[in-house]
């Protein structure tokens, strides 16, 4: 019997754990047998190129079944990950990608203490014959367009205040260099120059599509929310695309509280920050905004403010609570109406003293 039918006939899952770097990464493909052992088939090297991904496809046919589903599991290290994400996805592989921190997690669970490419990818494959993964869905095109411009964007906006910081701390110094403080200003002033170019080129990758344009206008309608924090947060998640409810959204975004508590000890409870940081990031200045101009907003803050005397956790829940309206807003494509609660209560109390009338009208004497 050929190694082939021998593992036709014991095979159960098959995956492909890929560990990734900048330059290379190291495949592993395993399979899990009908009696639940993990067996390990081989474990290659590759160029992280367009050549070394031909290779990879290759090598694999020769460890897997083609009568049993494969799946293809790598950790998202930075953006390495997905020129061959991309490539798999477009041959209709079925791809899975993992944050790092749930591939050190499971790894921690097998007691895995060494680290090397080839236990890594050999964890990684593990992981996807023993978990039930997830498959990797890209965003479309124009968010992805949209997502790095805003990311580039941010990376220069802080370039430009740590540059305007030195310049300031440059003129208090003793004598300045006059040469020095011009190759500050210049500096300055080509980041600013940098950074309307790119909000041009958000204004109009989104007026290229009408439906996106108008659910973005809805979105600012909210008090607090302008157009670049609007797109950033839009960007970020996909245009929403990938969550079914505002739970999964404020878990994504890191919003999600957690607690910790042992015996007697308890630690207080706070957010998880596990999430997308730039979602959280977009939001903080449009959230100070809202927490002193929308009526709404300015009393929740101040409510948790006076309960808890910390300014950030009122930040923090009026970053939660717009977060929810912008998912909404956006989901719905209607504009924002700051009485749409007030509008609801007074429409149920109306619907309630209507049923209770027509019940006293049908009840027999």
């Amino acid at each position: 019997m050929s190694k082939k039918d021998f593992i036709n006939q014991t095979i159960v899952r098959q995956c492909v754990g890929i560990d990734i770097a900048k330059d290379s990464f190291v495949a592993c493909v395993s399979y899990k047998s009908t009696t639940d052992e993990i067996v390990v088939n081989s474990t290659k090297k590759f160029d992280n190129t367009a050549a070394g991904f031909e290779k990879l496809e290759q090598w694999v046919c020769h460890f897997t079944s083609a009568d049993f589903p494969l799946l293809y599991v790598m950790e998202a290290t930075g953006v390495y990950y997905e020129a061959l994400a991309y490539h798999l996805l477009e041959c209709g592989k079925a791809v899975s990608v993992q944050l790092a921190r749930n591939v050190k997690f499971f790894m921690q669970s097998h007691n895995i203490k060494s680290k090397t490419d080839d236990i890594d990818s050999q964890a990684i494959a593990r992981m996807g014959l023993e978990r039930k993964l997830g498959l990797w869905q890209p965003g479309s095109s124009r968010m992805s367009q949209l997502k790095h411009l805003c990311r580039e964007r941010n990376m220069l906006q802080g370039e430009y205040t740590s540059v305007k910081n030195q310049l300031h701390a440059w003129n208090h110094s003793y004598k300045p260099d006059p040469k020095g403080i011009r190759r500050f200003e210049a500096r300055l002033a080509l980041i600013k120059a940098q950074i309307l170019d790119i909000e041009q080129d958000l204004q109009e990758i989104t007026k290229e599509d009408e439906e996106l344009n108008l659910r973005i206008s809805n979105v600012c309608t909210i008090k607090g929310i302008g157009f670049i924090s609007a797109i950033a947060i839009i960007a970020e998640t996909n245009g929403f695309a990938l969550f079914k409810n505002k739970r999964q959204l404020i878990s994504y975004c890191g919003y999600d509280v957690v607690r910790k508590q042992s015996g007697n000890s308890e630690s207080k409870t706070s957010i998880s920050k596990k999430g997308n940081k730039n979602v959280r990031k977009a939001l903080y200045f449009p959230a100070t905004a809202a927490a002193r101009f929308n009526p709404q907003m300015k009393k929740m803050y101040e409510k948790i403010h006076q309960k808890t005397a910390i300014k950030m956790k009122g930040n923090v829940a009026v970053q939660r609570k717009m977060l929810v309206l912008v998912y909404t807003i956006f989901k719905s494509n209607i504009p924002y109406d700051e009485n749409f609660q007030y509008k609801k209560e007074e429409h149920d109390k109306s619907l309630s003293a209507k049923n209770k009338a027509e019940t006293i009208l049908n009840c027999p004497a």
